[in-house]
Protein backbone atom coordinates (compact mmCIF):
# COMPACT_ATOMS: atom_id res chain seq x y z
CA UNK A 1 0.00 0.00 0.00
CA UNK A 2 1.39 3.38 -1.00
CA UNK A 3 0.32 6.93 -0.32
CA UNK A 4 -0.18 9.70 -0.30
CA UNK A 5 -1.99 8.81 2.91
CA UNK A 6 -5.07 10.53 4.26
CA UNK A 7 -3.85 10.43 7.85
CA UNK A 8 -1.03 9.38 10.13
CA UNK A 9 -3.08 6.30 11.05
CA UNK A 10 -3.33 5.18 7.44
CA UNK A 11 0.43 5.52 7.07
CA UNK A 12 1.19 3.58 10.25
CA UNK A 13 -1.25 0.84 9.22
CA UNK A 14 0.48 0.48 5.85
CA UNK A 15 3.91 0.17 7.48
CA UNK A 16 2.53 -2.28 10.05
CA UNK A 17 1.21 -4.46 7.23
CA UNK A 18 4.80 -4.69 5.98
CA UNK A 19 5.82 -6.08 9.36
CA UNK A 20 7.89 -2.99 10.14
CA UNK A 21 6.23 -1.81 13.36
CA UNK A 22 7.69 -3.19 16.57
CA UNK A 23 4.97 -3.25 19.26
CA UNK A 24 6.08 -2.87 22.88
CA UNK A 25 3.48 -3.41 25.59
CA UNK A 26 4.78 -1.23 28.43
CA UNK A 27 7.74 1.04 29.13
CA UNK A 28 8.57 2.96 32.29
CA UNK A 29 9.75 6.33 31.01
CA UNK A 30 10.25 7.57 34.56
CA UNK A 31 13.19 5.14 34.38
CA UNK A 32 13.88 6.29 30.76
CA UNK A 33 13.13 2.85 29.32
CA UNK A 34 11.71 4.23 26.05
CA UNK A 35 14.82 6.35 25.47
CA UNK A 36 17.13 3.47 26.31
CA UNK A 37 15.11 1.16 24.06
CA UNK A 38 15.51 3.50 21.09
CA UNK A 39 19.25 3.88 21.62
CA UNK A 40 19.66 0.09 21.90
CA UNK A 41 17.54 -0.54 18.80
CA UNK A 42 19.46 1.91 16.62
CA UNK A 43 22.79 0.64 17.97
CA UNK A 44 21.81 -2.92 17.10
CA UNK A 45 19.96 -2.51 13.82
CA UNK A 46 21.29 0.74 12.38
CA UNK A 47 19.95 4.21 11.61
CA UNK A 48 18.38 3.35 8.27
CA UNK A 49 17.16 -0.17 9.06
CA UNK A 50 15.35 0.19 12.39
CA UNK A 51 11.55 -0.29 12.40
CA UNK A 52 8.90 2.03 13.72
CA UNK A 53 8.30 1.42 17.43
CA UNK A 54 4.88 1.60 19.11
CA UNK A 55 4.86 1.85 22.90
CA UNK A 56 1.33 0.90 23.93
CA UNK A 57 1.51 2.14 27.53
CA UNK A 58 3.99 4.56 29.04
CA UNK A 59 4.67 5.41 32.66
CA UNK A 60 5.50 9.09 32.98
CA UNK A 61 5.13 11.46 35.91
CA UNK A 62 4.34 8.52 38.16
CA UNK A 63 1.29 7.44 36.13
CA UNK A 64 0.67 4.75 33.55
CA UNK A 65 -0.83 6.48 30.50
CA UNK A 66 -2.36 4.95 27.41
CA UNK A 67 -0.54 5.37 24.11
CA UNK A 68 0.41 4.47 21.62
CA UNK A 69 3.54 6.60 21.64
CA UNK A 70 5.35 6.16 18.33
CA UNK A 71 9.11 6.37 17.90
CA UNK A 72 11.15 6.41 14.68
CA UNK A 73 8.14 6.94 12.37
CA UNK A 74 10.24 8.15 9.41
CA UNK A 75 13.43 6.19 9.93
CA UNK A 76 13.75 3.99 6.83
CA UNK A 77 14.32 5.63 3.44
CA UNK A 78 11.77 3.32 1.85
CA UNK A 79 9.05 5.23 3.71
CA UNK A 80 9.68 8.21 1.41
CA UNK A 81 8.29 6.59 -1.76
CA UNK A 82 5.47 5.06 0.30
CA UNK A 83 4.42 8.45 1.66
CA UNK A 84 4.62 10.28 -1.66
CA UNK A 85 2.87 7.61 -3.69
CA UNK A 86 5.89 6.50 -5.70
CA UNK A 87 5.73 2.97 -7.09
CA UNK A 88 9.21 1.70 -6.27
CA UNK A 89 10.54 -1.82 -6.36
CA UNK A 90 13.48 -3.51 -4.68
CA UNK A 91 15.19 -3.45 -1.32
CA UNK A 92 18.03 -0.97 -1.90
CA UNK A 93 17.23 1.87 0.49
CA UNK A 94 19.22 4.46 -1.44
CA UNK A 95 17.57 3.58 -4.75
CA UNK A 96 14.14 3.79 -3.13
CA UNK A 97 14.97 7.23 -1.75
CA UNK A 98 16.29 8.45 -5.10
CA UNK A 99 13.12 7.24 -6.82
CA UNK A 100 11.24 9.71 -4.63
CA UNK A 101 13.60 12.56 -5.53
CA UNK A 102 13.10 11.75 -9.21
CA UNK A 103 9.31 11.80 -8.84
CA UNK A 104 9.32 15.06 -6.88
CA UNK A 105 11.44 16.77 -9.51
CA UNK A 106 8.67 16.19 -12.06
CA UNK A 107 6.23 18.17 -9.91
CA UNK A 108 8.13 21.46 -10.17
CA UNK A 109 6.63 23.98 -12.61
CA UNK A 110 8.51 26.06 -15.19
CA UNK A 111 9.21 28.73 -12.57
CA UNK A 112 10.78 26.25 -10.18
CA UNK A 113 7.79 26.30 -7.82
CA UNK A 114 6.16 23.38 -6.04
CA UNK A 115 2.47 22.81 -6.77
CA UNK A 116 0.04 24.34 -4.28
CA UNK A 117 -3.66 23.72 -3.65
CA UNK A 118 -5.91 25.85 -1.46
CA UNK A 119 -7.14 23.84 1.56
CA UNK A 120 -10.80 22.83 1.65
CA UNK A 121 -12.81 23.59 4.79
CA UNK A 122 -15.11 20.86 6.11
CA UNK A 123 -17.80 20.82 8.77
CA UNK A 124 -16.90 20.26 12.38
CA UNK A 125 -18.91 17.05 12.62
CA UNK A 126 -16.89 15.54 9.77
CA UNK A 127 -13.50 16.30 11.31
CA UNK A 128 -11.79 13.36 13.10
CA UNK A 129 -9.79 15.76 15.28
CA UNK A 130 -13.09 16.97 16.85
CA UNK A 131 -14.22 13.62 18.28
CA UNK A 132 -13.39 14.82 21.81
CA UNK A 133 -13.45 18.46 22.95
CA UNK A 134 -11.91 19.75 26.19
CA UNK A 135 -12.50 23.29 27.41
CA UNK A 136 -11.71 25.29 30.56
CA UNK A 137 -11.06 23.12 33.63
CA UNK A 138 -11.41 19.92 31.59
CA UNK A 139 -8.08 20.71 29.94
CA UNK A 140 -5.15 18.86 31.50
CA UNK A 141 -2.17 18.21 29.24
CA UNK A 142 -0.50 16.13 31.94
CA UNK A 143 -3.05 13.35 31.31
CA UNK A 144 -1.45 12.64 27.91
CA UNK A 145 1.81 10.70 27.41
CA UNK A 146 4.14 13.57 26.56
CA UNK A 147 7.62 12.39 27.47
CA UNK A 148 10.65 13.74 29.21
CA UNK A 149 12.87 12.06 26.65
CA UNK A 150 16.29 12.86 28.11
CA UNK A 151 17.27 13.10 31.79
CA UNK A 152 18.61 16.64 31.23
CA UNK A 153 15.41 17.93 29.56
CA UNK A 154 13.61 20.69 31.41
CA UNK A 155 10.49 18.54 31.62
CA UNK A 156 8.07 16.65 29.35
CA UNK A 157 7.86 17.99 25.81
CA UNK A 158 5.61 17.96 22.79
CA UNK A 159 8.42 17.69 20.27
CA UNK A 160 6.50 16.89 17.08
CA UNK A 161 3.85 19.60 17.25
CA UNK A 162 3.20 21.74 14.17
CA UNK A 163 2.42 25.28 15.29
CA UNK A 164 -0.14 27.07 13.11
CA UNK A 165 0.03 30.89 13.00
CA UNK A 166 -1.60 33.46 10.75
CA UNK A 167 -0.42 36.97 9.94
CA UNK A 168 -1.95 39.61 7.63
CA UNK A 169 1.46 40.27 6.06
CA UNK A 170 2.72 36.71 5.56
CA UNK A 171 -0.42 34.57 5.57
CA UNK A 172 -0.40 31.17 7.29
CA UNK A 173 2.60 29.30 8.64
CA UNK A 174 3.01 25.76 9.94
CA UNK A 175 6.29 25.16 11.75
CA UNK A 176 7.53 22.35 13.99
CA UNK A 177 8.69 23.87 17.27
CA UNK A 178 9.25 22.06 20.53
CA UNK A 179 6.71 22.82 23.27
CA UNK A 180 7.59 22.24 26.92
CA UNK A 181 4.73 21.10 29.16
CA UNK A 182 4.65 23.82 31.83
CA UNK A 183 1.33 22.90 33.43
CA UNK A 184 -2.12 21.51 32.71
CA UNK A 185 -2.98 24.50 30.49
CA UNK A 186 0.38 26.04 29.64
CA UNK A 187 3.16 25.10 27.22
CA UNK A 188 6.40 26.68 26.06
CA UNK A 189 6.83 27.42 22.35
CA UNK A 190 10.33 27.50 20.85
CA UNK A 191 10.72 28.92 17.34
CA UNK A 192 14.38 29.65 16.63
CA UNK A 193 15.37 33.10 15.37
CA UNK A 194 15.95 31.84 11.82
CA UNK A 195 12.52 30.17 11.61
CA UNK A 196 9.36 31.61 10.12
CA UNK A 197 7.40 31.31 13.37
CA UNK A 198 9.83 33.70 15.07
CA UNK A 199 9.31 36.24 12.27
CA UNK A 200 5.53 35.93 12.58
CA UNK A 201 5.52 36.36 16.35
CA UNK A 202 7.99 39.24 16.48
CA UNK A 203 6.08 41.12 13.77
CA UNK A 204 2.89 40.76 15.83
CA UNK A 205 4.75 41.93 18.93
CA UNK A 206 6.17 44.94 17.08
CA UNK A 207 2.68 45.90 15.90
CA UNK A 208 1.59 46.07 19.53
CA UNK A 209 -0.75 43.09 19.49
CA UNK A 210 -1.36 41.69 23.00
CA UNK A 211 -0.95 38.06 21.93
CA UNK A 212 -0.90 35.71 18.95
CA UNK A 213 -3.57 33.09 18.46
CA UNK A 214 -2.00 29.73 17.73
CA UNK A 215 -2.86 26.07 17.33
CA UNK A 216 -0.46 23.18 17.85
CA UNK A 217 -1.44 20.17 15.75
CA UNK A 218 -0.21 16.70 16.69
CA UNK A 219 -0.18 13.61 14.49
CA UNK A 220 -0.41 15.18 11.05
CA UNK A 221 -0.16 13.00 7.96
CA UNK A 222 3.40 12.40 6.68
CA UNK A 223 3.37 15.10 4.01
CA UNK A 224 1.89 17.88 6.16
CA UNK A 225 4.41 16.98 8.86
CA UNK A 226 7.30 17.08 6.35
CA UNK A 227 6.25 20.50 5.09
CA UNK A 228 6.03 21.84 8.63
CA UNK A 229 9.34 20.31 9.71
CA UNK A 230 11.55 21.47 6.84
CA UNK A 231 12.31 24.61 4.87
CA UNK A 232 10.74 23.28 1.71
CA UNK A 233 8.70 26.50 1.57
CA UNK A 234 9.81 30.14 1.76
CA UNK A 235 8.54 32.82 4.12
CA UNK A 236 5.05 33.75 2.96
CA UNK A 237 4.30 30.37 1.38
CA UNK A 238 1.56 28.35 3.05
CA UNK A 239 2.82 24.90 4.04
CA UNK A 240 -0.73 23.51 3.95
CA UNK A 241 -1.17 24.64 0.35
CA UNK A 242 2.12 23.08 -0.72
CA UNK A 243 1.27 19.90 1.19
CA UNK A 244 -1.91 19.74 -0.88
CA UNK A 245 0.20 20.00 -4.03
CA UNK A 246 2.29 17.01 -2.95
CA UNK A 247 -0.81 15.09 -1.86
CA UNK A 248 -2.52 15.75 -5.17
CA UNK A 249 -5.63 16.93 -3.33
CA UNK A 250 -6.44 19.83 -1.02
CA UNK A 251 -5.72 19.45 2.68
CA UNK A 252 -9.04 19.33 4.53
CA UNK A 253 -9.17 21.91 7.32
CA UNK A 254 -11.60 22.77 10.09
CA UNK A 255 -12.11 25.88 12.21
CA UNK A 256 -10.66 25.94 15.72
CA UNK A 257 -12.92 26.12 18.78
CA UNK A 258 -11.56 29.36 20.25
CA UNK A 259 -10.14 31.20 17.24
CA UNK A 260 -10.62 31.61 13.51
CA UNK A 261 -7.54 29.53 12.70
CA UNK A 262 -8.07 26.59 10.37
CA UNK A 263 -6.19 23.37 11.05
CA UNK A 264 -5.92 20.02 9.24
CA UNK A 265 -8.98 17.98 10.13
CA UNK A 266 -7.29 14.56 10.01
CA UNK A 267 -4.73 15.15 12.79
CA UNK A 268 -4.72 13.31 16.12
CA UNK A 269 -4.94 16.36 18.40
CA UNK A 270 -5.21 20.14 18.30
CA UNK A 271 -4.06 22.33 21.20
CA UNK A 272 -5.42 25.86 20.83
CA UNK A 273 -4.18 28.87 22.70
CA UNK A 274 -2.80 32.38 22.96
CA UNK A 275 0.88 33.32 22.92
CA UNK A 276 1.45 36.54 24.91
CA UNK A 277 4.54 38.60 24.23
CA UNK A 278 6.01 38.09 27.65
CA UNK A 279 8.80 35.57 28.03
CA UNK A 280 9.68 32.76 30.41
CA UNK A 281 12.65 30.40 30.80
CA UNK A 282 12.48 27.29 28.62
CA UNK A 283 14.65 24.20 28.34
CA UNK A 284 17.13 22.72 28.39
CA UNK A 285 16.39 20.13 25.72
CA UNK A 286 18.36 17.31 24.07
CA UNK A 287 19.15 18.69 20.60
CA UNK A 288 19.47 17.00 17.20
CA UNK A 289 23.26 16.80 17.55
CA UNK A 290 22.77 14.42 20.47
CA UNK A 291 23.93 16.96 23.07
CA UNK A 292 22.07 18.85 25.78
CA UNK A 293 20.98 22.28 24.58
CA UNK A 294 21.08 25.45 26.59
CA UNK A 295 18.50 26.75 29.04
CA UNK A 296 16.88 29.73 27.34
CA UNK A 297 16.19 32.47 29.89
CA UNK A 298 13.51 34.04 27.66
CA UNK A 299 11.22 32.18 25.32
CA UNK A 300 7.60 32.18 24.18
CA UNK A 301 4.83 30.32 25.97
CA UNK A 302 1.17 29.62 25.22
CA UNK A 303 -1.89 29.64 27.45
CA UNK A 304 -4.13 26.80 26.31
CA UNK A 305 -7.77 27.62 25.57
CA UNK A 306 -9.02 24.34 24.07
CA UNK A 307 -7.95 20.81 23.22
CA UNK A 308 -9.68 18.63 20.65
CA UNK A 309 -8.59 15.15 19.65
CA UNK A 310 -9.54 11.84 18.10
CA UNK A 311 -10.70 9.05 20.34
CA UNK A 312 -7.65 7.09 21.50
CA UNK A 313 -5.16 9.51 19.94
CA UNK A 314 -1.79 8.41 18.60
CA UNK A 315 1.25 10.33 19.85
CA UNK A 316 4.55 10.76 18.01
CA UNK A 317 7.66 11.35 20.11
CA UNK A 318 10.86 12.41 18.41
CA UNK A 319 13.75 10.76 20.21
CA UNK A 320 15.90 13.67 19.11
CA UNK A 321 19.43 12.84 18.06
CA UNK A 322 18.67 9.11 17.95
CA UNK A 323 16.60 8.71 14.77
CA UNK A 324 15.53 10.66 11.69
CA UNK A 325 13.01 13.38 12.45
CA UNK A 326 10.98 13.77 9.24
CA UNK A 327 10.74 12.78 5.58
CA UNK A 328 13.56 14.68 3.90
CA UNK A 329 13.09 14.22 0.14
CA UNK A 330 11.13 17.49 -0.45
CA UNK A 331 13.76 19.52 1.42
CA UNK A 332 16.60 17.79 -0.41
CA UNK A 333 15.03 18.31 -3.81
CA UNK A 334 14.35 21.98 -2.95
CA UNK A 335 18.06 22.39 -2.15
CA UNK A 336 19.02 20.65 -5.39
CA UNK A 337 16.81 22.92 -7.48
CA UNK A 338 17.98 26.10 -5.74
CA UNK A 339 21.68 25.33 -6.02
CA UNK A 340 21.43 24.13 -9.62
CA UNK A 341 20.10 27.57 -10.56
CA UNK A 342 23.22 29.12 -9.07
CA UNK A 343 25.66 26.41 -10.16
CA UNK A 344 24.53 24.34 -13.18
CA UNK A 345 27.25 21.77 -12.48
CA UNK A 346 25.60 20.77 -9.18
CA UNK A 347 23.94 17.37 -9.52
CA UNK A 348 22.86 16.54 -5.96
CA UNK A 349 23.13 17.94 -2.43
CA UNK A 350 22.63 15.64 0.55
CA UNK A 351 22.88 16.33 4.28
CA UNK A 352 22.88 13.04 6.24
CA UNK A 353 20.84 13.62 9.38
CA UNK A 354 22.53 10.77 11.20
CA UNK A 355 25.72 12.88 11.15
CA UNK A 356 24.51 16.49 11.52
CA UNK A 357 27.00 19.05 10.28
CA UNK A 358 27.97 17.18 7.11
CA UNK A 359 26.88 18.11 3.59
CA UNK A 360 27.75 16.05 0.51
CA UNK A 361 27.74 17.86 -2.85
CA UNK A 362 27.93 15.95 -6.13
CA UNK A 363 29.10 17.97 -9.15
CA UNK A 364 30.01 17.49 -12.80
CA UNK A 365 33.32 19.33 -12.66
CA UNK A 366 34.10 21.34 -15.78
CA UNK A 367 36.77 23.79 -14.59
CA UNK A 368 39.67 23.72 -12.14
CA UNK A 369 38.62 25.10 -8.77
CA UNK A 370 34.91 24.36 -9.28
CA UNK A 371 34.67 22.15 -6.21
CA UNK A 372 36.06 24.66 -3.71
CA UNK A 373 34.07 27.54 -5.21
CA UNK A 374 30.76 25.68 -5.17
CA UNK A 375 31.37 24.05 -1.80
CA UNK A 376 32.24 27.40 -0.20
CA UNK A 377 29.10 29.13 -1.43
CA UNK A 378 26.85 26.28 -0.35
CA UNK A 379 28.54 26.00 3.04
CA UNK A 380 28.07 29.74 3.68
CA UNK A 381 24.35 29.63 2.90
CA UNK A 382 23.39 26.20 4.27
CA UNK A 383 23.82 26.31 8.03
CA UNK A 384 23.99 22.56 8.48
CA UNK A 385 26.93 22.35 6.03
CA UNK A 386 29.75 22.82 8.55
CA UNK A 387 31.74 20.09 6.78
CA UNK A 388 31.04 20.39 3.04
CA UNK A 389 32.48 17.53 1.00
CA UNK A 390 32.41 17.92 -2.78
CA UNK A 391 32.61 14.75 -4.91
CA UNK A 392 32.57 13.74 -8.56
CA UNK A 393 29.51 12.52 -10.43
CA UNK A 394 30.55 8.87 -10.02
CA UNK A 395 30.27 9.09 -6.22
CA UNK A 396 26.86 8.40 -4.64
CA UNK A 397 26.19 11.18 -2.12
CA UNK A 398 23.61 8.94 -0.42
CA UNK A 399 26.27 6.33 0.29
CA UNK A 400 28.35 7.46 3.28
CA UNK A 401 31.00 4.83 2.58
CA UNK A 402 31.51 6.00 -1.01
CA UNK A 403 31.85 9.63 0.10
CA UNK A 404 34.40 8.75 2.78
CA UNK A 405 36.26 6.59 0.24
CA UNK A 406 36.47 9.61 -2.07
CA UNK A 407 37.85 11.71 0.78
CA UNK A 408 40.51 9.11 1.46
CA UNK A 409 41.49 8.55 -2.17
CA UNK A 410 40.91 11.89 -3.95
CA UNK A 411 41.58 14.58 -1.32
CA UNK A 412 44.92 16.21 -0.59
CA UNK A 413 44.41 18.31 2.58
CA UNK A 414 47.07 20.92 1.86
CA UNK A 415 45.86 21.89 -1.61
CA UNK A 416 42.17 20.97 -1.64
CA UNK A 417 40.77 22.49 1.54
CA UNK A 418 39.22 25.82 2.42
CA UNK A 419 38.50 27.04 5.94
CA UNK A 420 35.71 29.60 6.33
CA UNK A 421 36.49 31.52 9.50
CA UNK A 422 32.97 32.64 10.35
CA UNK A 423 29.48 31.89 9.06
CA UNK A 424 26.01 31.13 10.32
CA UNK A 425 25.72 27.81 12.15
CA UNK A 426 23.05 25.51 13.50
CA UNK A 427 21.86 26.68 16.89
CA UNK A 428 22.28 23.23 18.42
CA UNK A 429 25.93 22.75 17.44
CA UNK A 430 27.63 22.16 20.81
CA UNK A 431 31.07 23.09 19.45
CA UNK A 432 30.15 26.69 18.57
CA UNK A 433 31.65 29.20 21.03
CA UNK A 434 28.77 31.54 20.14
CA UNK A 435 25.38 29.97 19.47
CA UNK A 436 24.41 30.34 15.83
CA UNK A 437 27.86 31.06 14.38
CA UNK A 438 31.09 29.20 13.75
CA UNK A 439 33.75 28.20 11.26
CA UNK A 440 33.44 25.58 8.55
CA UNK A 441 35.53 23.53 6.17
CA UNK A 442 35.19 22.71 2.48
CA UNK A 443 36.85 19.51 1.28
CA UNK A 444 37.45 18.98 -2.43
CA UNK A 445 37.22 15.19 -2.76
CA UNK A 446 37.02 15.25 -6.56
CA UNK A 447 39.67 13.83 -8.88
CA UNK A 448 42.28 16.59 -9.29
CA UNK A 449 43.33 17.68 -12.73
CA UNK A 450 47.05 18.34 -13.28
CA UNK A 451 46.53 22.12 -13.11
CA UNK A 452 44.90 21.59 -9.70
CA UNK A 453 47.96 19.76 -8.40
CA UNK A 454 46.72 16.31 -9.33
CA UNK A 455 48.67 13.51 -11.03
CA UNK A 456 49.24 13.58 -14.78
CA UNK A 457 47.18 10.39 -15.10
CA UNK A 458 44.61 9.51 -12.43
CA UNK A 459 44.47 5.79 -11.73
CA UNK A 460 41.29 3.97 -12.70
CA UNK A 461 39.14 2.37 -10.04
CA UNK A 462 38.87 -1.41 -10.00
CA UNK A 463 35.09 -1.15 -10.42
CA UNK A 464 35.58 0.97 -13.56
CA UNK A 465 37.81 -1.71 -15.03
CA UNK A 466 35.24 -4.39 -14.23
CA UNK A 467 32.45 -2.46 -15.96
CA UNK A 468 34.64 -1.76 -18.97
CA UNK A 469 35.43 -5.46 -19.34
CA UNK A 470 31.96 -6.78 -18.40
CA UNK A 471 29.42 -3.94 -18.79
CA UNK A 472 26.43 -6.20 -18.03
CA UNK A 473 27.96 -7.92 -15.02
CA UNK A 474 25.60 -6.52 -12.40
CA UNK A 475 22.49 -7.30 -14.45
CA UNK A 476 23.84 -10.82 -14.91
CA UNK A 477 24.56 -11.22 -11.18
CA UNK A 478 21.12 -9.92 -10.27
CA UNK A 479 19.44 -12.38 -12.65
CA UNK A 480 21.52 -15.35 -11.52
CA UNK A 481 22.10 -14.68 -7.83
CA UNK A 482 19.66 -11.89 -6.90
CA UNK A 483 17.41 -14.05 -4.73
CA UNK A 484 20.39 -15.45 -2.87
CA UNK A 485 21.91 -12.02 -2.23
CA UNK A 486 18.64 -10.33 -1.28
CA UNK A 487 17.50 -13.13 0.99
CA UNK A 488 20.65 -13.92 2.90
CA UNK A 489 19.46 -12.27 6.15
CA UNK A 490 16.40 -14.50 6.32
Amino acid sequence: MTGPFGSLRDYLKAVDELGQVLHVDKVDQDAFEATGFMYALIDKVGWGEAPIVSFNQVKTGGRWLKGPVIGNPWGRWEYEPMAFGVSAQGTNQRELYRSTLTKLETLVDENGQWPALEPTEINREDAPCKEVTLLDDAIDLTQFPFLKTNPADGGPYINTGNVILEDPKYGRNAGTYRCQIKGPRKIGVNPERNQHGWTFLMDMKDRGEPFARAAVILGADPIVFAMSSSKTTRLGQDELKVAGGFLGRPVEVVKCETSDLRVPANVEMVIEGEIPFDFEPEGPFGEMYGYVGELKPENFFMNVTAVTHRKNPVFINNFTGIHRGFLTSPLEMTSNLNYRKQFPSVLSVHFPLQTPGYCFIQIKKTRPGDAIKIGSEISKTLKIAKIAIVVDEDVDVHNFTEVMHAVGSRWQPQQATQIIDQAGAMGGDPSSPTRGSGSRIVIDATRKQPDEGGPEVYAKMNRECLLAEAPDIFTHIDDKFGDLINGWKS
